[in-house]
């Protein structure tokens, strides 16, 4: 019986040790995003949110190999995220004391193709529609973009009008179209960024006039 609760005192210590420090030793990456294109920026931060007066050393590992040595840099900015898929953990080394932080999985991706469609399928004459324009992580911060697609003589390709609604871009994803007495198609893109990275356009949508 007092072998067993010294057994579980041992857990419950060694579970706190390790929350401890799970809370105080901290991988942050900005922008506070998982999912990135290959041509954007990526900063790594590492931080000790407890014992802030020892003299700390930080490294950052990459797919569990050392990425960037042990230093005084508690931050390192990957110019490009190309090629930089894998999971990132902090390590922190004062004298013989170690710590890791948690550990965040970086994913890298191409430019997506958002999906465009129209609601109500075959409405009234006159009668609104809706366009609404998906794209992969919604809550990455994206805005959206209209245009009507305008086919061209060779009738395979299209050119795209910026809808005048759009020169300062929607921040939703849904587009109300009012009154079209034609038939029209439609496109749609998103950006995200100060300096804007764009989706892919999306496969044009038509909007039947009901006439």
């Amino acid at each position: 019986m007092g072998h067993t609760l010294l057994c579980l005192l041992g857990i419950f210590l060694l579970n706190l040790l390790y929350r401890g420090q799970a809370q105080d030793a901290v991988l942050t990456i900005e922008p506070n995003r998982t999912t990135f294109f290959p041509w954007e920026s990526v900063t790594l931060k590492c931080d000790i949110t407890g014992d802030k007066d020892r003299d700390w050393f930080y490294s950052i590992h990459w797919n569990g190999q050392e990425f960037l040595s042990y230093g005084k840099h508690e931050s390192y900015k990957l110019p490009s995220a190309s090629g930089y898929s894998g999971e990132y953990q902090c390590f922190f080394l004062h004298g013989g004391s170690t710590k890791r932080s948690n550990t965040i999985y970086l994913n890298v991706s191409e430019r997506p193709l958002p999906v465009l469609t129209v609601s109500p399928s075959w409405p009234s004459p006159g009668a609104s529609r809706t366009l609404n324009c998906r794209v992969d992580h919604p809550s990455a911060g994206w805005s959206f973009y209209w245009y009507k697609a305008v086919p061209q003589k060779s009738g395979y390709r299209y050119s795209y009008e910026l809808l005048a609604v759009s020169y300062n871009r929607t921040e939703k994803h849904l587009f109300i179209i009012d009154g079209q007495t034609q038939t029209a198609g439609y496109v749609c893109k998103a950006g995200r960024g100060d300096q804007v990275f764009y989706t892919l356009y999306s496969k044009p949508v038509f909007v039947w006039s009901g006439e």
